[in-house]
């Protein structure tokens, strides 16, 4: 029956000391209750629990403060010894050693500063490591007068007791600790993690991810200012009505290439005709007068049929210059690029009306639209690279040549318009392309370069706010 108690009992016991140190309010009361319940349990003369970080060790608790003042410091050194001794070592460590302790034998751990200890206090003392998780955070020494030796029973109970009380004490004093502190230690907990062989890969990732974060953050390169592009022909010409007339025939639509002087327009040139037929009759009107007049010797008759006749040629030559424009012709190699009048017969134009748009087909003009928050870092004679929607896999080479000086508003955006032209002109290039454009504006890590523009926000909105 005896036998069959003793577990229970020794739960109770362990059971009973972790309920006692969670009702504490603060590690310090904690370590006091836990030295003297140990003392009282074992009856032991004294029970200290030192802490143990950072490579130094410190008294928290004692169960009893019977060192007189003369031999305080010296006491504590050596006690202090005992425990780094047993810490160091990592297993419990006794003062004289029982005559049935065959499981530690003298040879098998060093206990130098244990025979010092003892031999300064008199009696028995051991000391008992504290850890979780292969880590030593803390330790407990007993001391016991008279010449009873402290058994390898006795420390295994002291284990045993201990076995609930540690981790409590751990999680009080990380409580305690300030940020920075767990900060600090997580850490050191991660570099220890991290030298254990068996994370070999995730020291290799963690060393990739590092020199990643190294190459964006302090590598520069190019840095390129971005911004929706199109191209326009290098020479742009707008073809307007020549006179007050209708259209006839439109000859090409938007999107056709033309050679220089195909026809692109016709107009209808009746009301010319007619005008052209009575101009004509009285030119021969005036003619028949002046010679009337000539044949009279009527001088001043003659002077004014003269004046009448030179009148009707000149609108006659006007006349015929008109119905010569009436076709509209190309005026250089060209792209059709906007004036669609296939669906406009008849319609009628006054003169100086636009009928076409033409855009050259030998020399492009690329133009970016650039942010205003970026406008400031373009400067002329800048490279850069067009990609254009249609030709995604062909990069054509760009050179900034001028930079309008007047915004406008694009979708809630302030943008000014900056001109380029192609140092390298891709196949299928024409008129009309939209895509992308980077201009190469500097040298700049990744990582700066793409917070610039929030960083250039924040600095905005703070200088609203505080002025």
């Amino acid at each position: 029956m005896a036998n069959d108690r003793t577990p229970s009992v020794a739960a109770n016991q362990v059971l009973a000391l972790y309920a006692s140190l969670l009702s504490a309010t603060s590690l310090a009361a904690a370590a006091h209750q836990l030295v003297s319940q140990l003392a009282l349990l074992g009856g032991f003369t004294r029970v200290v629990l030192a802490l143990h970080e950072d490579g130094r060790t410190w008294l928290l608790a004692s169960s009893s403060t019977d060192l007189a003042p003369t031999n305080a410091t010296a006491s504590a050194q050596l006690l202090l010894a005992a425990i780094d001794e047993a810490i160091d070592q990592g297993v419990p460590l006794c003062w004289p050693l029982p005559d049935t302790d065959n499981a530690v034998a003298p040879a098998d751990w060093i206990r130098l500063e244990h025979r010092q200890w003892q031999q300064d206090i008199g009696g028995a003392v051991a000391s008992l490591p504290l850890g979780t998780d292969g880590t030593v955070f803390a330790a407990v020494s007993v001391q016991r007068d008279g010449t009873a030796v402290i058994t390898e029973g006795e420390i295994q109970q002291l284990a045993q007791w201990l076995s609930l009380a540690a981790p409590a004490l751990r999680w009080m004093r990380y409580g305690e600790q300030t940020w920075y502190q767990r900060l600090r230690r997580g850490l050191v907990q991660t570099i220890s993690d991290l030298r254990q062989p068996r994370r070999r890969s995730t020291r290799a990732l963690l060393l990739a991810g590092l020199l990643v974060l190294a190459f964006i953050t302090l590598v520069p390169i190019d840095y390129a200012v971005s911004g929706r592009a199109r191209v326009e022909g290098a020479q742009q010409r707008v073809l307007s009505a020549p006179s007050d007339g209708f259209i006839r025939m439109a000859h090409v639509r938007p999107g056709d290439r033309v050679k220089a002087g195909a026809p692109l327009v016709d107009l209808i040139d009746e009301d010319l005709q007619l005008e052209q037929d009575r101009w004509r009759s009285q030119l021969a009107q005036h003619e028949n007068a002046y010679a009337a007049a000539m044949a009279k010797s009527d001088r001043v008759g003659a002077s004014t049929s003269f004046e009448r006749v030179n009148e009707a040629q000149a609108q006659l030559a006007l006349i015929a210059q008109q119905r010569t424009r009436g076709r509209i012709t190309a005026p250089f190699d060209a792209l059709v690029v906007q004036g669609d009048l296939s669906q406009s017969m008849g319609a009628p134009v006054r003169q100086g009306d636009a009928l076409l748009t033409l855009a050259s087909t030998d020399h492009y003009r690329v133009v970016v639209d650039v942010d205003e928050t970026d406008i400031a870092q373009v400067r002329a004679g800048q490279p850069g690279q067009l990609v254009l929607s249609s030709l995604q896999w062909q990069h054509a080479g760009l050179q900034v040549e001028r930079i309008t000086p007047l915004a406008r508003a694009v979708e809630g955006r302030n943008i000014f318009e900056v001109q380029a032209r192609l140092t390298q002109v891709p196949d299928g290039l024409r008129p009309g392309l939209v895509g992308r454009a980077d201009v190469v504006v500097g040298r700049l890590p990744l990582v700066w370069g793409w917070s610039r523009h929030a960083l250039m926000r924040i600095r905005l909105a703070w200088w609203s706010w505080v002025g």
